[in-house]
């Protein structure tokens, strides 16, 4: 692994991804101006951001950012009592480490940029389905420890996010399905505890360029994965 891997994952990208992601900055401090309560969350969510980003483009620097995210929204969701994001992100924390490791064992050339680009077919479907049915049994079961107080949302927001990092973990394609739900959720809890729980409206923004993002990087992962099969 190059010592400024990180730094070599920004360049060449095409010009309209380097402003889609000066676009989704933009947005988060647009939202950050009108509600400057919190810089810790502008931190995290501009770390969200440029995480995501990555992961569109199939670069491991993306774990790095991902990290330092979910550090900080996992602490912020425990102080806003969003207990399924507390959890979501502990499990992003782990899965981070246990994904630059495998990004960079994968890669032929150490860069741990993505190229074996694999998608679902047939019962894999159905065997994600199990997995993310499980993951959901037991944030279900976590969460109620915790007296959580939209229990069933929470676990689904959980359960189908953490699918879709297992899935990027092993590169597949079809990690962006999950990632796409798993935002769609994250919209709702957010959105709720902005205007009940003393929440932070950057990361309600912050999900929906999540969204976009999930979007492209579905798009641009198939890209990657005929660029691949042509060699």
């Amino acid at each position: 692994m190059s010592s400024n891997f990180i730094i070599n994952d920004f360049k060449g990208w095409e010009r309209k991804n380097y402003l889609f992601l000066l676009t989704m900055i933009g947005a988060q401090l647009v939202a950050f101006s009108f509600n400057p309560s919190n810089w810790i969350t502008l931190v995290g969510g501009l770390s969200g951001i440029i995480c995501v980003n990555l992961i569109a483009q199939g670069k491991a620097s993306n774990y790095i950012f991902g990290f330092i995210s979910a550090l900080i929204i996992g602490y912020f969701g425990f102080k806003t009592r969003v207990y399924a994001e507390v959890l979501l992100q502990s499990f992003y924390i782990i899965m981070d480490i246990t994904g630059l490791y495998a990004w960079l064992k994968a890669s032929e050339d150490g860069s741990g940029n993505v190229t074996d680009v694999k998608t679902l077919r047939g019962i894999q479907w159905l065997y994600a389905g199990l997995v993310w049915l499980a993951i959901g049994m037991i944030a279900y079961f976590l969460l109620g420890f915790v007296n959580d107080a939209q229990q069933t949302l929470d676990a689904i927001t959980f359960s189908v996010s953490a699918t879709g990092m297992l899935l990027m973990i092993k590169r597949y394609q079809s990690q962006f399905v999950f990632w796409l739900l798993g935002n769609i959720f994250s919209l709702l809890l957010w959105f709720r505890a902005g205007t009940h729980a003393g929440g932070d409206y950057a990361l309600f923004v912050m999900y929906c360029m999540y969204t976009f993002n999930s979007i492209y990087g579905m798009i641009h992962w198939l890209k990657l994965k005929k660029i691949n099969n042509n060699r």
